[in-house]
């Protein structure tokens, strides 16, 4: 396959990645090509910007969460559009535990796919020549094409910054001034999710605007067309961690399994401005396994819509929407019926919060929630967990039999304390040791703070409608 790409990459954290790629979206579009955007890791915020820019969903390249359909995943959606590919963090810092894996290096390496290296360049000289030539013969293998000068406090740093790169042959696709208005709005978990809040369109068009006053769009073109023919059946062979549990295998099914009848199970799918953290991979995948995605809102709607054969409640930011959530009483007592009728609930992070009894806010004031789960969550000032997890179902349950591994990330400052004795969710395990259990597992309830992409595990929706299945 012929995909124009590149990676725009960071030496570090904090340097403009998601505004400056954003941009780039933004001023590729408006030169006419169809942009489609990635982001390398398990965020969901960043890729809610892209979005904004590109006016279709962004996309996750997560080596951890989708291992070997990394690939596929890029290609099927790549495939006749010009692919642009924020990085998470510094270019060759991961998460996964293992020294690389899963970072923008390693994804870019894996897609082939050149890679424009964001500096921070305010407060640098001719030091910036040895930095970049650090990055740039660190792994031979990473393609850095072209290097984006930011924060450039004047054009006397500008000339100086430029020579030092000369000198060792790197080509400068943009050098940016700093510019306080394209900071993007932060709060406890990152950067503020546009689902929440619309970019408005004179935001949009003045970064565009922007970009395309400092930066060399047609060398960023020109980067994106050298781009090597892209095969998406042949990942590098020494590309995939192998699973770290090794003595309980993973259950695997990849066939499609329709719906009961022929028809499509109806899977509700909580989305508003409290529950938006979905892979647009997986809900696509949907349809594939059977399912017929059916969209609600937990804050807006009266009750669930009718009809429906299982819920999907994802993450978010529920912490900022108690009061509304609990005052909609005739929503809660809508899910409870529906848990109470036997049909299946799978709940992640914001939406295992959303199951319990009641949730405390950072100021202290409680608010009660579903009660479907014994427990009480409480947001805390401290981080309280962060990073890839590899889980063991702990029980039979609708995604699959115990024992099942999966993998998933976790990122949440709020604690639950549960009441009495229950039934976790997963057996918790980090660089193949154990490491406590996770989240809540009954009959037809599975939730916790774990993250999953199904697109990267789609044996757990084949389980769920051959569970559906055999209920009916």
């Amino acid at each position: 396959m012929y995909i124009p790409r590149l990676v725009v990459a960071g030496t570090h954290s904090g340097v403009g990645k998601t505004t400056l790629a954003t941009g780039l979206m933004i001023s590729l579009k408006r030169r006419g090509r169809q942009v489609q955007a990635y982001k390398v890791g398990p965020d969901y915020i960043d890729p809610s910007y892209h979005a904004a820019a590109t006016g279709r969903p962004s996309r996750n390249l997560d080596r951890w969460l989708l291992g070997s359909q990394l690939n596929p995943v890029f290609a099927r959606s790549a495939a006749g559009h010009w692919a642009v590919i924020e990085g998470v963090m510094g270019m060759y810092d991961g998460l996964s535990g293992t020294a690389g894996y899963g970072s923008t290096a390693d994804v870019a390496k894996e897609l082939k796919a050149p890679v424009l290296l964001i500096v921070d360049a305010a407060s640098m000289a001719r030091s910036v020549a040895a930095l970049v030539h650090g990055f740039r013969s660190f792994d031979a293998e990473v393609e850095v094409a072209g290097v984006i000068l930011n924060r450039v406090k004047s054009a006397a740093q500008e000339r100086l910054l430029r020579a030092a790169l000369k000198e060792i042959d790197i080509k400068v696709a943009g050098c940016l001034p700093r510019e306080g208005w394209i900071k993007l709005p932060e709060r406890h978990l990152g950067l503020v999710p546009v689902g929440e809040q619309a970019l408005p369109d004179e935001y949009l068009d003045s970064l565009a605007n922007f970009m395309d006053e400092y930066m060399d769009l047609d060398l960023v073109e020109s980067v994106m067309l050298s781009a090597r023919e892209f095969d998406a059946l042949e990942p590098r062979a020494h590309g995939f961690l192998p699973t770290l549990v090794k003595s309980l295998p993973r259950q695997r099914q990849s066939h499609r399994t329709p719906g009961h009848g022929g028809k499509y199970w109806r899977l509700g799918i909580a989305r508003d401005e409290a529950f938006l953290f979905y892979y647009a991979d997986a809900l696509e995948l949907l349809p594939a396994y059977g399912f017929q995605p059916v969209v609600f809102s937990p804050l807006h709607d009266r009750e669930l819509p009718a009809d429906l054969d299982a819920l999907f409640l994802g993450g978010g930011f529920p912490e900022l929407h108690l009061e509304a959530l609990s005052n909609n009483h005739t929503f809660l007592a809508s899910v409870r019926a529906f848990v109470a009728s036997g049909r299946p609930i799978y709940a992640e992070c914001g939406g295992f919060m959303y199951l319990g009894e009641v949730v405390k806010n950072f100021e202290g004031k409680v608010y009660p929630m579903a009660g479907v789960i014994p427990m009480r969550t409480e947001m805390t000032s401290r981080l309280q967990g962060m990073g890839y997890r590899e889980g063991v179902l702990a029980a039979d349950t609708f995604l699959g039999p115990r024992g099942t591994v999966v993998r998933g990330h976790e990122f949440h400052y709020s604690k639950a304390v549960f009441h009495g004795t229950i039934q976790p969710a997963y057996t918790l395990y980090r660089n193949g040791q154990p490491e406590g259990m996770d989240g809540y597992a009954r009959d037809n309830v599975v939730a916790s703070y774990v993250h999953l992409h199904f697109a990267g595990f789609p044996e757990l929706l084949a389980n769920w409608a051959h569970w559906l299945a055999a209920k009916r």
